[in-house]
């Protein structure tokens, strides 16, 4: 029993801080799974917190890690790591078998689990942390409880740090479509030769009340069933894009995707997802940046959002913004760039730099990236 132990406590210390940390890294991508979640429990009076929840989540599993490395509070963590792995095995059951959510964000977009993966590896770290709760007593501290109170701290300094570091200035590592040097034209299509969604034809017949389904060579013979209706069924999925949903429209519905994309030069794209949520205080330094682009170097400035058209135009009167406003769906512009409003630098469509609402650049720091 002490064997399996000491492995399972290092097999899952090193796993949450692991899962902590690539969490931590884009803690806004990760209160967007956690809102998906209150969203389908309907909790909604946890939504305004979830930014606050994925910090502290973040730095909680990285310091259950480093205490169960360090052996540090054994007992305790032992009880909180078992009510934890309880509550999440319980949540990735439910997705698996309703499909509800598709990824748990257990490691945010670094590496994406289906539901069913999601809760076998909830199972496994269940049975490793009953071998550490059942053997508790066979973890022992490496430090002294001087230094081992020292060491704990520091990690909580530093995985504090560098959660909030993230929050403010963008995820350090980017794992979304839209990184730094990514081409978005060529992440809206599949590679040549990639396998495509097969689909099979599919007749629906009732008899008796009961209906059913059918393909083309088992079509009933028999009269007393009923023609009910036709679908196509998926039988394998094929290449999805890592880009799939970049749309964008005018005032008056026009497409302007093309357009984003049509000049083989520098441009500058204002991302505001909702302007409702976005971070207070940004409007004189986003309108002096797109006035001086504009005048200064002649290029085209973009503004996208998600944002209806009546609350777009008296936001833009109230503040004076040099610019019009494309909408387009949330959910690409949450993937863009981790911050409301965010700024992205791009040549023609490649991703040249990116800026959050704790940085945005002046003109002048915009020119030091244009080579």
């Amino acid at each position: 029993m002490k064997i399996l132990t000491q492995i399972s406590r290092i097999l899952v210390g090193v796993l949450f801080i692991l899962s902590g940390l690539i969490k931590a890294n884009d803690t806004l991508g990760f209160s967007y799974k956690l809102i998906e979640y209150f969203e389908i429990f309907n909790w909604p009076v946890f939504i305004p917190y979830a930014e606050v929840m994925s910090m502290l989540i973040c730095i909680f599993e990285v310091m259950c890690g480093v205490a169960l490395l360090f052996g540090a509070y054994a007992r305790l963590n032992a009880w909180l790591l078992l009510l934890m792995i309880i509550f999440f095995t319980w949540l990735t059951g439910y997705s698996a078998i309703t499909g509800k959510v598709t990824d748990c964000g257990c490691f945010g977009d670094a590496v994406k689990l289906t539901p069913v993966q999601s809760f076998m590896k909830d199972v496994v770290l269940m049975i490793l942390i009953l071998f550490i709760f059942i053997g508790v007593k066979h973890i022992k501290p490496i430090f002294n409880r001087g230094l081992e109170k020292l060491a704990l701290f520091t990690c909580l300094f530093v995985s504090t740090a560098f959660t909030i570091y993230t929050y403010m200035f963008l995820p350090v590592v980017d794992f979304l479509p839209y990184k730094i040097g990514n081409d978005i034209t060529e992440k809206m299509h599949c590679p040549a030769g990639a396998p495509t969604d097969s689909v099979v034809m599919v007749f629906i017949y009732e008899k008796n009340g009961v209906k059913e389904e059918f393909d083309m060579n088992h079509i009933p013979a028999d009269s007393n069933y009923k023609y009910v209706d036709r679908k196509d069924k998926l039988v394998r999925e094929g290449c999805k894009a890592p880009i799939h949903d970049f749309k964008l429209y005018d005032a008056s519905g026009t497409d302007y995707t093309d357009s984003l994309f049509a000049k083989d030069e520098y441009k500058l794209i204002l991302v505001q997802k909702m302007i409702s949520e976005s971070s207070p205080g940004t409007e004189v330094a986003l309108g002096g940046l797109a006035e001086d682009w504009q005048k200064k170097s002649k290029l085209q400035f973009w503004a996208l959002t998600a944002t209806s058209r009546d609350e777009i135009d008296p936001y833009r009167h109230e503040f004076q913004l040099p610019f019009q406003y494309y909408t387009m769906d949330a959910i690409p512009l949450k993937s863009m760039v981790r911050s409301n409003p965010g700024v992205i630098l791009m040549k023609k469509s490649t991703v040249v730099k990116k800026w959050g609402a704790y940085n945005l650049p002046s003109y002048q720091t915009v020119l030091k990236y244009m080579k």
